[in-house]
């Protein structure tokens, strides 16, 4: 096994075993409420499918997080006037205050971490969470590796000092068809929230044409 296959699998190791209590916590802040109430505060007014489409939720869902946001004053929705058939929703000034609070709480809790870690392990992380993103964004499936020149702009594009690491190795990813791939996934059902396959296409078809359906 090489470094990068140990690598890997550590990786996933990481990210899939060792769903922590924090793990958990972010995953409700980016499909809850929370998520909601942070995309109402930083885009403004929303319809209920754009806040579905960005936090990832179904319309379902969305209604009844909308619901209760209502119920607790911090968000409201009402028709659009012009278009009787559109709803508006917004973010009320004490759910912007919650939203900013929570903000706040959150960048406590993460600058306790970089206390925890320390200054220099603190900057490394960064500088390589930094180089990772750099280097995915130039290798997305179905995408040819990038040549050399294509690295360092990349780098460059990004502000990031461009440092090959001196025992990189060239490792070419498998030849794989990426869209045979998602071809048949999609014909194995889509996974729901709760985990479970849908009934495949037809009801994706439903969802789509109806989106107003409560798939919760």
């Amino acid at each position: 096994m090489t470094y990068e296959d140990d690598a890997l699998e550590r990786m996933h190791r990481v990210m899939t075993e060792g769903r922590s209590a924090m793990v958990e916590n972010m995953n409700r802040a980016h499909r809850g409420e929370p998520a909601v109430m942070r995309e109402l505060a930083v885009k403004g007014e929303r319809t209920p499918s754009q806040l579905a489409d960005a936090t990832g939720n179904s319309p379902g869902r969305i209604s009844a997080i909308l619901s209760s946001l209502e119920k607790k004053g911090w968000a409201t929705r009402t028709i659009d006037p012009e278009n009787r058939r559109k709803v508006i929703v917004r973010i009320t000034p004490e759910g912007m205050r919650l939203v900013n609070l929570h903000k706040k709480a959150m960048d406590d809790r993460v600058r306790w971490v970089f206390g925890q870690m320390g200054r220099r392990r603190t900057e490394e992380f960064l500088s390589l969470i930094e180089a990772m993103m750099t280097y995915m964004g130039l290798c997305g499936p179905g995408q040819p590796v990038p040549d050399e020149d294509e690295i360092r702009a990349a780098f460059e594009r990004n502000g990031i000092p461009y440092e090959p690491a001196e025992d990189r190795e060239t490792v070419l990813p498998d030849d794989v068809d990426d869209e045979l791939i998602m071809h048949r996934c999609g014909q194995e059902g889509d996974v729901t929230e709760d985990g479970a396959a849908d009934d495949g296409a037809a009801k994706k078809n439903d969802t789509v044409m109806n989106p107003g359906k409560d798939q919760s």
